[in-house]
């Protein structure tokens, strides 16, 4: 069975980090915060000391960071990854950040005769928890089928998109989406409120209805027992709308709805950033004074 490493012991880290051990690749990780170490450790990983000394292990490492400068950190210096590279090695990127940046990994660890892979996930920490994550990928062909199998530890629904950068741009499209529908939602429950009916009613109702999509479904429990512990922070989804602007501006892409959910997004941002995407419907309770909770007669 090959070595695999992992790195980024977080909310989705780690979840994925349990899977690779329980389908019997021995896991090596690497991660700042000691307590996802400890807690890997125990549950069968083995520490490496560095990226490079992971890299050097390992036949397929996977990342998992929040933001473009956090891969710089990890990836180059004389302790990264690249520097732990050499041929037949593949690296699998599960961040969500740009194209440039995966054109700029690819190329550095191709440079050491290795292959690299960006494949975003979709699902959250209860996918991740459950081993049922959506993957993304780009990169040749090859590379993905080698890789495929491991990302069977925690995937569910695993497709090679294309050239590197374009699991990325599927990542940027799905994101840009939950913002503009987090947005819509905001209004849509409020408005509920305000005309007299009750929000989670609506809900039940749209759920069954062609107005529905899976963002409500993420959004409504929390709203209405006011549980925005983050599970997708709005400051993450704030870095990946503008990613996707970004992009958008790169390719000569008008995106005038994207740009209007975007605005909401930074608006909740201001206060409640460290929150879950479904508290962006806080600032408009704000401006109407309705703070939406479960009525009496709802469980």
């Amino acid at each position: 069975m090959k070595k695999v490493g992992f790195i980024g012991l977080g909310t989705m880290g780690l979840p994925m980090t349990k899977h690779l051990i329980d389908s019997d690749f021995e896991t090596y990780v690497v991660s700042r915060s000691r307590g996802p170490i400890e807690e890997a450790v125990a549950y069968g990983a083995i520490e490496a000391k560095t990226p490079k000394e992971l890299m050097e292990i390992c036949d397929i490492v996977m990342t998992c960071l929040p933001v473009p400068k956090t891969i710089e950190e990890v990836y180059e210096g004389e302790n990264g990854l690249i520097a732990g590279a050499s041929p037949g090695k593949i690296v699998i990127d599960h961040s969500t950040v740009d194209r440039q940046t995966n054109e700029k990994v690819l190329n550095l660890l191709q440079e050491k005769g290795a292959d690299f892979m960006d494949a975003p996930v979709s699902g959250g920490p209860m996918g991740a928890s459950a081993g049922t994550l959506t993957i993304m990928c780009g990169g040749d062909e090859q590379t993905f089928l080698q890789a495929e199998p491991v990302m069977k530890a925690y995937g569910a629904y695993i497709v090679h998109v294309g050239a590197i950068g374009s699991g990325t741009v599927v990542k940027l499209l799905n994101n840009m989406l939950i913002g503009v529908h987090q947005a819509a939602l905001a209004e849509c429950y409020v408005m509920a409120e305000k005309a007299g009916v009750d929000p989670a009613v609506a809900y039940d109702l749209i759920q069954k209805s062609a107005g529905f999509s899976k963002s409500m479904d993420w959004a409504v429990d929390a709203i209405l027992d006011r549980e925005f512990d983050a599970r997708f922070s709005i400051n993450l989804l704030h870095k990946d709308i503008g990613l996707a602007l970004n992009l958008a501006e790169e390719i000569d892409m008008p995106l005038d709805m994207v740009k209007l959910g975007a605005e909401k997004v930074a608006l909740a941002k201001e206060k409640y950033g460290h929150q879950d995407v479904s508290a962006i419907v806080r600032p408009l309770e704000e401006k109407t004074g309705i703070t939406l909770k479960r009525h009496k007669n709802q469980g």
